[in-house]
């Protein structure tokens, strides 16, 4: 009796273990599923999360990319405009050279024509016949007799009355030797001067034109031209002829323009 009470038991309890094993077995089976569709879920997630920062990273290069865009073309119409302004100032401006240009061209050309009427002009006086001497007995080409005492009247004796402040006996001289057809071209060139000088010191300022515009007009290239143009510009500046002051000053600085007068010219202008 106790026996097969005994083996009941035992196969009660080996069915029983066995029904309670299995659904361990199911428990487990679906424990092992959730943590895979856990797992899987996880791992969607995990990528859905990757490409939303993918895409995220791709709007704001983008973004970037429209703002660098608007900033460059911001850039480009300002720089445009900028440019067009410089083009429209520089245009401007050529005009403005051009339009100085003419007129200095036009006053450069009224400014000769003008030095050649006037010159032309006081040539014709100066061909009026000087008060005549009395006739002086020639000691050679560049000297004549200035009194009864047989004094030469030369340009050096001229010059030597000058320098001493002895203005008469220079102009009487310097007449002499302007006179003097038999006198050297450059000795009669250098009294006709200096009479213009000694008449400008005296303030007889047409009598001054006359001589120094002689001087030039007939011989422009005499080395009393340049000498002669700058003293015939002071001239007009004493008479307040300002602008034919300037015009004769600037045929000067245009003939000889590495002489001292020519410097002198140029600082007169200013």
């Amino acid at each position: 009796m106790k026996r097969s009470q005994i083996f009941i038991c035992a196969l009660l309890l080996v069915t029983f273990a066995g029904c309670k094993t299995q659904e361990d077995i199911r428990r487990e089976q679906t424990v092992q599923n959730l943590n895979s569709e856990i797992q899987e879920t996880k791992k969607t997630a995990a990528s859905g999360n990757s490409r939303f920062q993918s895409i995220e990273e791709q709007m704001q290069r983008l973004t970037g990319q429209v703002e660098e865009s608007n900033h460059n073309r911001a850039q480009t119409l300002k720089e445009n405009q900028q440019l067009s302004e410089r083009i429209n100032a520089l245009e401007e401006a050529n005009k403005k050279s051009v339009e100085y240009l003419k007129a200095l061209t036009e006053k450069v050309n009224n400014q000769s024509g003008y030095i050649e009427e006037v010159i032309a002009s006081l040539a014709k006086l100066s061909e009026k016949p000087a008060p005549s001497s009395s006739k002086k007995k020639a000691v050679n080409p560049d000297s004549v007799e200035l009194d009864a005492d047989d004094a030469p009247a030369t340009f050096d004796g001229g010059l030597k009355a000058y320098k001493a402040k002895d203005l008469e006996s220079a102009k009487a001289i310097f007449k002499e030797v302007a006179d003097n057809k038999k006198a050297s071209k450059k000795n009669r060139e250098g009294a006709t001067h200096y009479l213009g000088m000694i008449e400008l010191k005296a303030k007889n300022y047409d009598a001054a034109k006359v001589h120094f515009s002689k001087v030039f007009s007939d011989n422009p290239n005499s080395s009393f031209a340049p000498a002669a143009l700058l003293n015939l510009g002071k001239t007009f500046t004493a008479t307040k002829s300002k602008e034919e002051a300037n015009m004769t000053y600037d045929e000067l600085i245009s003939r000889f323009p590495k002489s001292k007068e020519a410097t002198e010219a140029a600082k007169l202008r200013k």
